[in-house]
């Protein structure tokens, strides 16, 4: 349905950027204190992003998040009790350590590829975009109204939790309101740590319980469109993708959401 991509490429490599550090200080750790230990700050480096990815989980309540920290944490471990001057079979403990290493990174592997642990802010900017036809005069810096609804309180948060449980959108709950902010892919460690605690500056849709719709596109994700498309209608576009969200959820359908996320097909990664 959405095949023509109006996002420019993804060229980002902040997602990656954890690894090549960490794997840059290992060699300098091994270059000048010895295999053991660049061995050692990999084990550590391991355990602190199992953490985190555990608060991912928490933060989410997306359960998938538990297999990474997990094969995180028995990968720190190998790599802790590792000895490099070592002769013989492994220790039991070594040995089954390791096997779960690898049964845990294979269930990574299958768990990105079907991408249930992929933030799904792209998806929901080309989904926006693609009714879109009409070219303006560019990005306006203000919120723009975006109808109204009947939904109901309960129905607004019962979606909140789960396009947080999905990745759709991290959902901030106000005394009158949820907003709802779609999280592109490496952009989410602010939100995952608690640093992000408003949403101002960032691409969001607002639901009032007075039925209002607010919707806020922020520059850097308009610029990341190819074209500059009507500012009007991409706004008001996003707002009826979420009301179309809402309701195809309250009918219980939820997975056809995600369904339609995928039939972006958007990279992986991005």
């Amino acid at each position: 349905m959405y095949t023509i991509h109006k996002l420019k490429p993804d060229r980002s490599i902040t997602g990656f950027i954890p690894a090549f550090s960490g794997a840059i200080i290992m060699a300098l750790i091994g270059i000048f204190f010895g295999i053991k230990a660049a061995f050692t700050f990999i084990a550590i480096f391991y355990w602190g992003i199992s953490v985190y990815t555990f608060i991912g989980f928490l933060r989410t309540g997306n359960a998938n998040f538990i297999i990474p920290s997990l094969f995180q944490f028995f990968a720190g471990l190998v790599a802790y009790t590792f000895e490099p001057k070592s002769s013989g079979n492994a220790p039991p403990f070594l040995a089954f350590a390791v096997l779960l290493t690898i049964i845990f990174l294979i269930w990574v592997i299958l768990l990105a590829a079907t991408k249930k642990m992929k933030w799904r802010g792209r998806e929901i900017l080309e989904m926006a975009a693609a009714p879109v036809e009409d070219t303006g005069n560019g990005y306006t810096p203000r919120p723009l109204p975006s109808g109204k609804t009947e939904f109901s309180e309960e129905q607004i948060m019962e979606f909140a939790k789960f396009a947080r449980r999905n990745l759709i959108a991290v959902s901030y709950v106000g005394k009158d309101k949820v907003v709802f902010v779609p999280v592109v892919m490496g952009r989410e460690f602010g939100f995952i740590v608690g640093l992000k605690n408003d949403y101002i500056d960032e691409t969001w849709v607002s639901f009032d319980f007075d039925g209002n719709i607010t919707v806020n596109i922020s520059h850097r994700d308009y610029l990341e469109y190819t074209e500059a498309l009507s500012f009007d209608q991409l706004c008001s576009s996003l707002g009826n993708l979420f009301v179309d969200f809402i309701e195809t959820h309250h009918r219980g359908e939820g997975i056809r959401i995600i369904a339609r996320m995928d039939a972006v097909r958007v990279g992986i990664f991005s």
